[in-house]
Parts: C-alpha cells; sequence; structure tokens
C-alpha cells in the first residue's frame, strides 16, 4: 500500500478514535459515579471504558468535585475479547 494511503487510513481513524472518545466523554457530565471504580476503597478514582473497533480505549479519571472531572491516563487496549 503507497505511503499515502496508510497516512489516510490512519488519519481517518484516529478521525473515528477521536468522535468516539468525545461521546464517551459526555458520560462524565452527568454520570461518572456509574464507571468502575479501580480501588474498593476511593470511589473517586474510576476508569471509563471506551469501545472502538476490535479493541478499545481506558481512561483514568478522578472525580474531583460534583462539576469537575481530571483525566488522568488514556491507555488504548489490545485483548482479543475485549468488547
Amino acid at each position: 500500500m503507497p505511503l499515502w494511503c496508510r497516512a489516510r487510513k490512519k488519519r481517518n481513524e484516529a478521525e473515528r478514535a477521536s468522535a468516539g472518545s468525545k461521546e464517551a466523554f459526555n458520560l462524565l457530565r452527568f454520570s461518572p459515579f456509574s464507571c468502575r471504580k479501580v480501588l474498593a476503597d476511593d470511589s473517586f478514582l474510576r476508569e471509563l471504558i471506551i469501545p472502538f473497533s476490535s479493541d478499545g480505549y481506558v481512561a483514568l479519571f478522578e472525580i474531583a468535585s460534583g462539576t469537575t472531572v481530571n483525566i488522568l491516563a488514556v491507555q488504548r487496549q489490545h485483548e482479543e475479547d475485549y468488547h
């Protein structure tokens, strides 16, 4: 595949991932406590699962207040059984 085709494919994939992430992050506006807890004894440290293609992303965040959520990290998941 020519280099320009690979670059276009990567750009399209990045645009789809960005759109999916924005949609997923909107959940944090109204329901951050519905996301998975990271530690049993810390209700404010959570993970948001962001599905994308055959894998996806996990965003680590903390609930700082009733109106503030801090995104601490985003990691891509490469698991065969990830849904």
